[in-house]
């Protein structure tokens, strides 16, 4: 059966996406925060040191009349301050600098904050001036101070995500099988089981969400189990009907044969034997369906027994038929070979395999049966064989391969399979080369 997707796969999915979609959101949205942010605090940085420059600036011409600085000491800046700048002006003269807005002769600023490109890189400017005492102050910072900074933050939070993001999706695929642990369990349970066992699925300790699914299956499985008993019920008493009859028409026509033999009238005969082969179709017909209805009526009480001790029993049966048939039939049996099962059933499957392979084996063929010490068993026959197709479909019940003319009830084979689906036995049909079916069980020893 084709599975079209996995609820597990599925319900990890609907949960991680909205995750990793929440991550992202929430990573773009702190990062446009962030920006802002910093945007607001650099420039309000800004606008303090312009204005605690203009105040020690006009103190300082009040003081002496004319403002005079000494220039920084470059040997003595931090690292960050290459990135920091500022030019102070008296009276449209230039009375002080840093040494990182030595390049800025050439820079016009308007008042308030600018955007200006100083030997290709970007600078946020800041220009207060004061109109009574004709002072002039520029503060200057490069864009690349706040975008370091904003990277720092954003690795700060992608960095650590690479690791929990995993974690997460990881805890919530766990948790996912565990909530999913009782539909594996149930899934499990129903498939170990024989085609059967109809037996109600344990519903205690399950979710809410499952329990009304386990529910309709056990109602599904009693109604199932009610008709298959009504079906083996009716099978066993209709064939019970038919033996009486059928062993009397026997007994009849047997008679008539006998008392016949004076009569040369050859479609009389024909007419008979004719009557007495439909009477013996129809009387096996019936012997497989109480072999059937017997196996099929209860549990399979299994034991330990020897498998060697009764396919040997089986095989003294079989020994005077193919002797009428001229039929060669060999066996090579290991001894003491000890399965784990129900006696009848497996003398029922060993008969069913045997009696096809006589059946379809020509005069002066053969059949030989092997069992070995590991518990394999091998039945070969010499006859027509089967197609790959048939090999498929000859364990379906009323099915029947046969080209050679054989009466049969087409109820052996599957009666085999239900057999070796009850006992966990393993059973492959092979061509027998040069011609001819290999029938090959495996079974389990004890």
């Amino acid at each position: 059966m084709k599975m079209d997707y996995s609820l597990r796969r599925r319900l990890i999915l609907w949960i991680s996406l909205p995750l990793l979609l929440a991550s992202v959101i929430t990573l773009l949205i702190g990062y446009f925060y962030s920006w802002q942010e910093i945007d607001e605090i650099y420039n309000a940085q800004m606008v303090h040191s312009a204005k605690v420059l203009m105040q020690l600036t006009k103190e300082e011409l009040i003081e002496e009349g004319a403002p005079h600085f000494e220039m920084d000491d470059e040997r003595i800046q931090h690292e960050y301050e290459a990135k920091l700048g500022f030019r102070i002006w008296n009276n449209g003269q230039l009375v002080s600098f840093s040494s990182s807005a030595k390049d800025f002769k050439d820079m016009t600023a308007p008042l308030g904050f600018s955007s200006q490109r100083i030997n290709g890189q970007k600078w946020q400017v800041f220009v207060l001036e004061n109109a009574q005492h004709k002072m002039r102050i520029e503060i200057s910072e490069r864009y690349d101070a706040r975008y370091e900074l904003i990277i720092q933050l954003m690795g700060a939070l992608i960095v650590p995500g690479i690791f929990f993001i995993p974690a997460i999706l990881f805890i919530v695929g766990v948790g996912v099988r565990k909530t999913l642990k009782p539909m594996i369990k149930i899934s499990a349970d129903v498939d170990q089981r024989n085609s059967g066992d109809l037996s109600p699925i344990r519903s205690q300790s399950l979710p809410k969400e499952i329990a009304p699914l386990v529910v309709a299956m056990n109602n599904l499985f009693t109604r199932l189990n009610e008709s298959f008993k009504r079906e083996r019920e009716f099978t066993d008493h209709a064939a019970h009907e038919l033996r009486t009859p059928l062993a009397a028409m026997k007994t009849q026509t047997q008679v008539l044969m006998k008392k016949s033999a004076h009569i040369k009238d050859k479609s009389y005969i024909e007419g008979l034997e004719n009557l007495q082969d439909s009477i013996d179709r129809t009387t096996h017909l019936v012997e497989q369906l109480l072999s059937l209805a017997r196996l099929q009526s209860g549990d399979i009480q299994k034991e330990t027994f020897n498998l060697s001790v009764c396919l040997d029993d089986c095989l003294q049966e079989y020994q005077i038929i193919a002797k009428n048939k001229d039929i060669t039939l060999t066996k090579s049996i290991a001894s003491d070979v000890w399965i784990f099962a129900n006696d009848m059933a497996v003398t029922i499957l060993i008969k069913n395999i045997l009696d096809n392979a006589l059946k379809y084996t020509n005069q002066n063929g053969s059949v030989e049966v092997i069992l070995t010490s590991k518990g394999r068993m091998e039945i070969n026959d010499t006859g027509q064989g089967l197609s790959d197709r048939d090999k498929k479909r000859v364990f379906e019940r009323f099915v029947r391969a046969d080209k050679t003319g054989q009466t049969g009830s087409g109820l052996g084979l599957s009666i085999v399979k239900w057999v070796v689906d009850q006992h966990d036995i393993s059973i492959s049909l092979e061509d027998n080369r040069p011609h001819g079916l290999k029938v090959i069980l495996e079974w389990q020893l004890v």
